[in-house]
């Protein structure tokens, strides 16, 4: 016989101590618990960070903003915010960069590599700006911290010329790769750089995001470097965590607990047509969540944003499919401590977003820096200029993708269902 139960839905009574752990689960319990006080990033006077629709975000720096296109776990934490609105991101990261734009040199005429830097900036059209220097700069240790002063002032000004917001993300701490005493000083210096950031945001009202402590404590409970200087994908995902949560923007974890006994559901998100065949076993139920969870980190092997734990099965063995898809199978009393999912439904979706912004990335970066750009916009564009208005191509395929990204953010109505194997 089929019974129809009426959840209880509690949208904010939530159980945790059963949850695997999760590096996901985590980030966000150890942030909020390190910094009590942040109120999610209205620090400063702040209000969370809103997007809008038609906005364009542009992430300008050294390697740390360059490398985070293989990835996208900023995009992503950023953009699943307001999955109803086309929002551009272009990511003009420059390894080696600092605030004169000097990495950006492969000119031996005109424009200099600072007017180079400009004329990218000027051309991507920003909203807002993602500024994340001082790395590079932080080599010269204090005598050169007025000089990163001025030159950052100077970009800045250039910024705000163009009706831009910048939100200033100070350097990454070095982990690794140097003497202790070496990477003592390294870490020294990037801080003193870090202040004078905070010091130039708070003078000009902007918003600033202070990554070093923070980075440095997940640093203490796993690895976010493989070479102490450059981030790992679970680095990055990590990085795009704690300025998700300093620009206000709350995380998306959905956990869903069922009592099997008496029909209740505990979930962040209301669920639908729930129901529970007690001959059979069978519970099943649909649920939309408000936004996309974060893929996991390909070099993090547990689950993400997603957990299922159900009460009072009888005993046995249980599968858990997700829209006809199976992505779980466990006994009855590990389905009570609850599972962390990896695939199915969204994750899926998040997944396939993931791709859409790796490759959108990967197309405006060969248009704005072509493998033979010194003969196509560089010194000898006499011999093969011609194919300037090539680049000009891959604004069709850019706004073709842009389409499919839109599109792919908006989260579809998933239905579970948990069956007894045996």
């Amino acid at each position: 016989m089929k019974q129809t139960v009426n959840p209880k839905f509690r949208p904010h009574a939530i159980p945790t101590a059963f949850f695997k752990a999760s590096l996901f689960h985590l980030l966000v319990c150890l942030y909020a618990g390190l910094y009590p006080t942040s109120s999610f990033g209205q620090r400063g006077g702040h209000s969370p960070l809103e997007l809008e629709k038609g906005d364009r975000v542009v992430y300008l720096g050294n390697a740390l903003m360059e490398n985070e296109r293989a990835f996208n776990f900023l995009e992503f934490r950023l953009t699943r915010h307001w999955p109803e609105r086309s929002i551009t991101f272009r990511n003009l990261g420059w390894s080696g960069d600092n605030v004169f734009g000097e990495a950006r040199s492969y000119y031996t005429s005109p424009p200099s590599p600072y007017e180079l830097l400009i004329s990218q900036l000027t051309e991507a059209k920003p909203t807002h700006v993602f500024l994340a220097y001082g790395g590079m700069e932080a080599i010269n240790g204090s005598d050169g911290l007025d000089d990163f002063e001025d030159g950052l002032e100077t970009l800045l000004a250039k910024i705000a010329e163009l009706g831009a917001e910048t939100i200033l993300i100070s350097p990454i701490p070095q982990f690794g790769g140097a003497t202790p005493e070496i990477i003592a000083e390294r870490n020294q210096n990037l801080k003193l750089y870090s202040e004078r950031m905070r010091k130039v945001a708070q003078s000009n009202n902007l918003r600033f995001v202070d990554v070093i402590e923070p980075m440095n404590k997940f640093s203490e409970k796993t690895l976010l470097s493989e070479n102490g200087v450059h981030l790992t994908a679970l680095g990055y995902n990590t990085l795009a965590t704690i300025i998700e949560a300093e620009l206000g923007l709350q995380p998306n974890l959905l956990e869903i607990s069922i009592n099997a006994i008496d029909g209740t559901v505990d979930s962040a998100v209301p669920v639908t047509a729930f129901t529970h065949d007690t001959k059979d076993r069978v519970i099943a139920f649909n649920i939309t969540p408000t936004m996309l969870p974060v893929p996991a980190p390909s070099d993090y092997l547990t689950g993400g944003e997603r957990s299922l734990a159900v009460k009072g099965l009888k005993k046995g063995i249980y599968s858990l499919e997700i829209n006809g898809q199976l992505v779980a199978t466990a006994s009855a009393t590990d389905w009570e401590k609850g599972q962390n999912l990896r695939s199915g439904g969204d994750l899926d979706q998040a997944k396939y977003l993931q791709q859409l912004l790796n490759k959108k990335d990967e197309v405006f970066f060969y248009q704005y820096r072509p493998l033979n750009r010194t003969y196509i916009i560089g010194f000898r564009e006499y011999e093969q200029g011609r194919h300037v208005n090539d680049l000009k191509d891959f604004d069709v395929v850019l706004t073709w993708l842009q389409g499919q990204i839109t599109a792919a953010k908006v989260p579809l109505k998933m239905h579970y269902r948990l069956f007894p194997v045996r």
